[in-house]
Protein backbone atom coordinates (compact mmCIF):
# COMPACT_ATOMS: atom_id res chain seq x y z
CA UNK A 1 0.00 0.00 0.00
CA UNK A 2 1.11 3.25 -0.77
CA UNK A 3 2.19 5.68 1.99
CA UNK A 4 -0.27 8.16 0.84
CA UNK A 5 -2.93 5.70 1.23
CA UNK A 6 -1.75 4.45 4.51
CA UNK A 7 -1.87 8.02 5.55
CA UNK A 8 -5.83 8.65 4.20
CA UNK A 9 -6.80 5.57 5.55
CA UNK A 10 -4.86 6.37 9.00
CA UNK A 11 -7.34 9.63 9.20
CA UNK A 12 -10.42 8.39 8.38
CA UNK A 13 -9.62 5.20 11.48
CA UNK A 14 -8.28 8.19 13.84
CA UNK A 15 -10.38 11.29 13.60
CA UNK A 16 -9.68 14.24 16.12
CA UNK A 17 -11.30 12.99 19.17
CA UNK A 18 -11.20 9.23 19.13
CA UNK A 19 -8.52 6.56 21.44
CA UNK A 20 -5.60 5.20 20.01
CA UNK A 21 -3.70 2.59 20.83
CA UNK A 22 0.07 2.00 20.22
CA UNK A 23 3.76 0.27 21.11
CA UNK A 24 6.76 3.01 21.59
CA UNK A 25 9.37 2.25 19.07
CA UNK A 26 11.56 5.54 20.21
CA UNK A 27 11.98 7.77 23.01
CA UNK A 28 13.47 11.11 23.29
CA UNK A 29 13.44 14.20 26.42
CA UNK A 30 10.79 15.69 24.16
CA UNK A 31 8.75 12.90 23.77
CA UNK A 32 7.82 9.33 22.30
CA UNK A 33 6.88 8.25 18.71
CA UNK A 34 4.41 4.82 18.48
CA UNK A 35 3.51 2.25 16.12
CA UNK A 36 -0.42 2.63 16.21
CA UNK A 37 -2.41 -0.55 16.07
CA UNK A 38 -4.20 -0.04 13.39
CA UNK A 39 -1.70 1.92 11.41
CA UNK A 40 1.78 0.81 11.58
CA UNK A 41 2.61 2.40 8.32
CA UNK A 42 2.05 6.21 9.99
CA UNK A 43 3.61 6.97 13.42
CA UNK A 44 2.27 8.19 16.58
CA UNK A 45 3.52 10.79 18.62
CA UNK A 46 3.00 12.33 21.96
CA UNK A 47 4.98 15.02 22.90
CA UNK A 48 6.26 15.56 26.80
CA UNK A 49 3.22 17.92 27.68
CA UNK A 50 0.72 15.78 26.76
CA UNK A 51 1.50 12.73 28.57
CA UNK A 52 -0.15 13.35 32.02
CA UNK A 53 -1.69 9.81 32.65
CA UNK A 54 -1.28 10.67 36.50
CA UNK A 55 -2.80 13.52 38.66
CA UNK A 56 -3.92 16.37 36.52
CA UNK A 57 -3.15 19.02 39.11
CA UNK A 58 0.28 17.22 40.25
CA UNK A 59 3.89 19.42 40.05
CA UNK A 60 6.16 16.99 39.03
CA UNK A 61 5.38 15.48 35.18
CA UNK A 62 5.17 11.99 34.89
CA UNK A 63 8.24 10.10 33.41
CA UNK A 64 7.07 9.04 29.39
CA UNK A 65 7.22 5.89 28.63
CA UNK A 66 9.83 3.47 27.83
CA UNK A 67 10.26 1.51 24.38
CA UNK A 68 8.03 -1.54 23.82
CA UNK A 69 4.93 -0.05 26.51
CA UNK A 70 1.68 0.58 24.89
CA UNK A 71 0.09 3.59 25.57
CA UNK A 72 -3.04 4.60 24.84
CA UNK A 73 -4.52 8.34 24.18
CA UNK A 74 -6.99 10.70 22.75
CA UNK A 75 -6.01 12.02 18.89
CA UNK A 76 -5.38 15.81 18.87
CA UNK A 77 -4.30 16.78 15.59
CA UNK A 78 -3.22 14.83 12.38
CA UNK A 79 -0.50 16.71 10.68
CA UNK A 80 -0.54 16.35 6.95
CA UNK A 81 2.97 17.72 6.56
CA UNK A 82 4.68 14.78 8.94
CA UNK A 83 1.89 12.46 8.30
CA UNK A 84 1.49 12.07 12.11
CA UNK A 85 -1.25 11.23 14.64
CA UNK A 86 -0.57 13.09 17.86
CA UNK A 87 -2.06 11.96 20.90
CA UNK A 88 -2.76 13.29 24.54
CA UNK A 89 -2.60 10.79 27.51
CA UNK A 90 -4.43 11.89 30.48
CA UNK A 91 -5.98 15.18 30.85
CA UNK A 92 -4.38 18.26 29.44
CA UNK A 93 -1.75 19.83 31.43
CA UNK A 94 -3.72 22.54 32.54
CA UNK A 95 -6.60 20.90 33.79
CA UNK A 96 -6.82 20.53 37.47
CA UNK A 97 -4.80 23.08 38.07
CA UNK A 98 -6.08 25.80 40.30
CA UNK A 99 -6.13 29.66 39.66
CA UNK A 100 -4.70 32.13 42.25
CA UNK A 101 -5.75 35.55 41.73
Amino acid sequence: MALAESWQKAKERYPVGSTARGVVKARFDFGVFLELEEAPAVKGFVDVVSYNPGDPGGETPAPLPEVGETVEGTVVSLVDRDQQIRLQVGPPPWEGRTRTA
